[in-house]
């Protein structure tokens, strides 16, 4: 495993763990209130109607939410909420690497790839999710109101734009780490 210390000027190393230590702070946050946000959507029949369906492109239409639509929904928020909390725990390990003084590591780069297949995967699945969840929150309603609403946003295709950015970035940070490597065995 390969880890370049770098020895820049002390402010620039304060600022840079202090932002760390920020962003490590706030993917806990994030954490967090992934998994509380998604609870309370699901358990708050109001928030289905008023927030729910108007993200999944279904706003003023009749939705039906029983207690099996709040516990398939929870279900079915389960895979992009542990998704999310897995992206938030590799940035955590980044952020608690640019800590410690390793900015260009393997690790880090691993970790950076993830991120950004995990952003690839969120921008492609999303507007199936969406779509599952009309399904859902409109199962009970009589036949004719029953909706599957594809949609795809803006937002979609930006989150894989930007995961294939960090995937470039995670494999151009793995090759500089093998080179920074390479050059510490000259010495």
């Amino acid at each position: 495993m390969t880890h370049i210390i770098d020895h820049p000027p002390a402010r620039v190393t304060d600022r840079r763990r202090r932002w760390a230590r920020i962003m490590s702070g706030s993917t806990v946050a994030g954490m967090v209130f992934t998994v509380a946000a998604m609870i309370w959507i699901w358990v708050d029949k109001s928030t289905v109607q008023t927030m729910l369906a108007p993200y999944l492109g279904i706003a003023g239409s009749p939705v039906t939410v029983t207690l099996a639509t709040q516990l398939m929904g929870l279900a079915l928020s389960a895979p992009p909420a542990a998704l999310l909390v897995y992206l938030l725990l590799q940035a955590r390990v980044v952020f608690t690497g640019f800590i410690a003084g390793h900015a260009i590591t393997d690790i880090a780069a691993a970790r950076v790839w993830r991120i950004g297949m995990i952003l690839i995967a969120k921008g492609l699945l999303l507007p199936f999710w969406r779509m599952a969840a009309s399904v859902l929150i409109t199962l009970g309603n009589p036949p004719g109101q029953r909706l599957a609403a594809l949609t795809v946003s803006l937002d979609d295709i930006l989150w894989a734009i930007v995961g294939g950015l960090l995937v470039a970035i995670g494999w151009t940070l793995r090759e500089a780490a093998r080179i920074a490597d390479e050059n510490a065995n000259f010495v």
